[in-house]
């Protein structure tokens, strides 16, 4: 592993990955080149000019998940999702603790892509904090999640 000379990680603009089971952070530059670092060996990771975090699209029979934008976010983000058939959809929001802060939802959905705006509001219209929140759509017997960071 490449000696690191700061204390810090700085990420230009690049997609990464965090795999907690074997806790290490796997970082996909820009040039298609892998870094992997262990987890404990982070200190600190600062963020400069990223515009979004990229998680691969899970392929469903009638729902599809293409993320949420923009991500990281401060105000509010949009929730992107895209369905084969006419339907109800739920889109549920956690905190990092996995405790349901907000439900948003869209009643007879139209067929393709769709969007449900999320304004960084829980249950009881309180602005949440800064931090990793944990979304699921659900569509008929499927469900799919994501990640996404507010920041301030």
């Amino acid at each position: 592993m490449k000696f690191l000379t700061t204390a810090f990680i700085v990420l230009f603009a690049c997609n990464f990955l965090l795999n907690a089971q074997t806790d290490t952070l796997v970082i996909k530059l820009k040039n298609n080149q892998i870094e992997k670092i262990a987890v404990n060996k982070i200190q600190k990771i600062k963020f400069e000019n990223v515009t979004s975090v990229n998680e691969p699209t899970k392929i469903a029979k009638g729902l599809s998940v293409a993320g949420n934008y923009p991500n990281p976010f401060q105000e509010q983000t949009n929730i992107e999702f895209e369905i084969a058939t006419i339907g109800d959809v739920a889109v549920i929001i956690y905190d990092n603790s996995g405790k349901q802060i907000q439900k948003l939802e869209c009643n007879n959905c139209q067929i393709g892509k769709n969007t449900l705006p999320w304004n960084c509001l829980d249950k009881n219209k309180n602005r949440v904090e800064s931090g990793v929140y944990y979304y699921e759509v659900r569509f008929n017997s499927e469900v799919q999640s994501k990640k996404m960071i507010l920041v301030k």
